[in-house]
């Protein structure tokens, strides 16, 4: 299918934009050459949004950049010191992306996104953060391509403010969430849920639930596995709030990951995550995370299939 197809295909749902809003800022790019983290592709989502007649009517939200007070609530102060001083330490060392002004300035923004969304998931019964979903950031070191967690930061913010909210963080990109599975193992509050593909990076801490996937897992296999743990999430646990990660590397082109997803295994994918939060009558953050597809407008198309899945029916 080609993305001409794909968004006439994608057309034929009743739309719903007052239930969504979409955080975007132009400092969620960087340039990276011959890299396979894609550091452009929130650009060309938001682009392509953006000329999509079913958008129109949706409200695009511009975050501020976080400050080094709501980073404290997550992050170790010695570690900000030494990203905010751009020095290679012990830290920060284990990052897979340089770290430069203009890097650092992305994770800013896009902690500034979640934390933006969880002011607006006030209003909407979905937001979803065109960027985001950086789970292999720990609270005293960077790692993967994730400096700052910007789940953990967000919902430190929220708790603050609603101490007896129940946050659960579905995390489907094709890596285990380590970052938050540590952050929060002794949480009574949070509950961390990774879908993952077991015999692939990171080190794998302890979620809440970890179902580590065999390589090479197809779509059906896949679906039903995820059916079954969701239905074992609502006997354990009542959300108020999800946060969503909706990785687009778990598809069958990724680079990174072994997982066989098709185009349209992600799309069920991303329906059954909806149906699950409005069963659960809970508000729900969706954020992009991870996708390195050998073809680069695939990681778009499916990021962009993820928004028209929250945007529309089921």
């Amino acid at each position: 299918m080609n993305i001409f197809d794909f968004f006439f295909e994608q057309k034929k749902k009743k739309i719903f934009p007052d239930e969504i809003a979409f955080i975007y800022s132009e400092s969620y790019n960087i340039d990276l050459v011959n890299h396979v983290f894609p550091g452009n592709k929130f650009r060309k989502v938001f682009e392509l949004l953006s000329l999509d007649d079913d958008f129109i009517k949706v409200k695009f939200y511009d975050p501020e950049k976080i400050s080094k007070e709501d980073l404290y609530l997550a992050h170790e102060k010695k570690y900000i010191d030494d990203l905010f001083n751009l020095e290679h330490t012990e830290k920060t060392k284990n990052s897979e992306l340089p770290l430069t002004d203009k890097i650092l300035n992305s994770f800013l923004f896009g902690a500034g996104g979640a934390k933006l969304a969880i002011t607006l998931i006030d209003e909407y019964k979905f937001v979803f953060n065109v960027g985001g979903g950086f789970h292999h950031s720990f609270p005293e070191h960077a790692e993967g391509f994730c400096y700052l967690n910007d789940v953990a930061i967000a919902s430190e913010i929220y708790l603050k403010k609603n101490p007896e909210a129940r946050i659960l963080i579905i995390d489907l990109d094709v890596h285990q969430g380590n970052g938050n599975a540590f952050y929060f193992k002794n949480h009574k509050n949070v509950y961390t849920f990774s879908m993952h593909e077991e015999d692939l990076y990171p080190k794998k801490e302890k979620s809440s639930l970890d179902i580590g996937l065999k390589s090479f897992t197809k779509t059906d296999e896949y679906l039903k596995i995820l059916e079954n743990s969701l239905k074992r999430i609502k006997n354990e646990f009542k959300p108020n709030l999800i946060f969503y990660l909706a990785g687009a590397d778990v598809f069958e082109n990724d680079a990174l990951g072994s997982i066989k997803l098709d185009m349209i295994g992600i799309k069920k994918r991303d329906q059954m995550i909806k149906k699950f939060a409005l069963e659960q009558n809970s508000k729900t953050i969706i954020l992009t995370a991870g996708g390195y597809s050998k073809n680069f407008i695939e990681t778009v198309q499916i990021h962009i299939q993820t928004a028209k899945v929250f945007l529309g029916e089921l």
